[in-house]
């Protein structure tokens, strides 16, 4: 009797702890979707050191911080002023909501619920984060540029919330329009291109702390982007932009909780891992428009991995100033289009001129020259009457 009583036992208290796998939705538990950010040695590798159920955070989360660091190809030499509330929105696909673990697809942290009434193992997704449909992250801009120079920072904090204990961001950005360089080279149809270097980095502090929970997890995200942008200005307020790029995440745990949830009463998590994201080539089209003085608003998309929507709506630059145009710089230089300066062009004016000038000047001395070989002609016609004349009067005088 006691051998049967004790299996069942065991048994009842294996169907306990996996019971755990799921709250009463079929979603996972608080407990099980923070301790995928513990690398427990020894722990239950069901539920510990699962970089794959949470990488969709930082996978969603860079590209985000890592857009909105421009709103023009070209950065003026007189003084400029921006200031703008950008974002990005990352609609969370299926790709965001399943990874492949031990061979398998299994949800993230973003997946979908099992079945409550049917024991299942497996570690579901987070009720939160399932209902997500897109991923943003608003913040405050400001920039200001000087001799086509361009400094950009972000930033963005907000106090303690219900759960959410810390949520800060700062970022800062350089860019640098080489278009001065060249454009009064170009014909006057191509002189709206430019191009720019921009450099981007943003670092991001989140820390969570669950109802029934002692302590927080804590989030330190940083985020690196290094584009290549080329601007084409069809028309003065209508800018299309191109960029090619590099992008790079990550997201790196800390912190200390402990349960007082039921179910897991007393038990703590020390989150440790570091997740990198998608890091790689980055693509992107944007459209900016200049309406009036100062209402630059942008709107684009991105590729870097994931799919993202860009958008400047609330932006305001005021350029303090007017710059020289293409012409007026050429004219400066005494640049001549056609890969010619003014002076080259006098040179191979005079180059020209030179040739001409010695064919005129030959022909002119052929021509003083039968002249006066014709002169003698008319001395010696002259002299041969004359003798004649002599010898008729000789014959006279006889």
């Amino acid at each position: 009797m006691k051998t049967p009583f004790k299996l069942f036992l065991v048994a009842g208290l294996c169907l306990a702890a996996v019971a755990h796998a799921m709250d009463d939705k079929g979603y996972a538990s608080i407990y099980e979707s923070i301790a995928a950010f513990e690398n427990r040695p020894g722990g239950d590798a069901r539920i510990f050191n699962r970089p794959g159920y949470v990488k969709p955070i930082i996978t969603n989360l860079a590209p985000v911080l890592n857009s909105n660091w421009y709103v023009s190809a070209t950065v003026p030499q007189s003084m400029t002023f921006e200031a703008g509330l950008p974002f990005a929105i990352i609609p969370i696909g299926s790709d965001d909501r399943s990874f492949s673990e031990n061979g398998a697809s299994v949800p993230t942290i973003f997946g979908d619920h099992g079945d409550p009434l049917n024991y299942d193992p497996t570690v579901y997704g987070n009720e939160t984060l399932h209902n997500l449909g897109v991923f943003t992250y608003p913040y405050l801009q400001l920039a200001g540029g000087f001799y086509h120079a361009r400094l950009v920072l972000r930033g963005m904090w907000l106090p303690a919330v219900s759960e959410l204990q810390k949520f800060n961001l700062i970022g800062i950005g350089l860019q640098y329009s080489f278009g001065h360089l060249f454009q009064y080279m170009l014909p006057k149809p191509a002189q709206g291109l430019d191009v720019s270097l921009v450099l981007g980095y943003s670092s991001s502090g989140i820390s969570y702390q669950p109802e029934d929970y002692e302590g927080t997890l804590d989030l330190d995200i940083s985020a690196f982007t290094f584009d290549l942008v080329i601007g084409y200005k069809p028309i003065e307020i209508v800018e299309v932009m191109l960029t090619l790029g590099y992008q790079s995440g990550s997201m790196a745990s800390s912190g200390h909780l402990v349960s007082h949830a039921e179910g897991w009463n007393d038990q703590s998590i020390d989150p440790n891992i570091t997740v990198d994201g998608n890091d790689g080539f980055k693509f992107g089209l944007a459209v900016a428009f200049q309406f009036g003085t100062s209402f630059h608003p942008v709107v684009g998309y991105d590729y870097a991995g994931k799919s993202s929507f860009t958008t400047n709506v609330l932006y305001f630059k005021q350029q303090f100033g007017k710059d020289k145009t293409p012409d007026e710089i050429a004219k400066e230089k005494g640049y001549v289009r056609g890969g010619s300066s003014r002076d080259d062009e006098e040179k191979m004016d005079e180059a020209e001129e030179t040739p001409k000038a010695k064919k005129k000047a030959k022909k002119k001395s052929k021509k003083k020259k039968k002249v006066v070989e014709e002169e003698p002609e008319e001395e010696d016609a002259a002299g041969d009457t004359t003798a004649a004349d002599d010898e008729f009067e000789e014959f006279d005088e006889e």
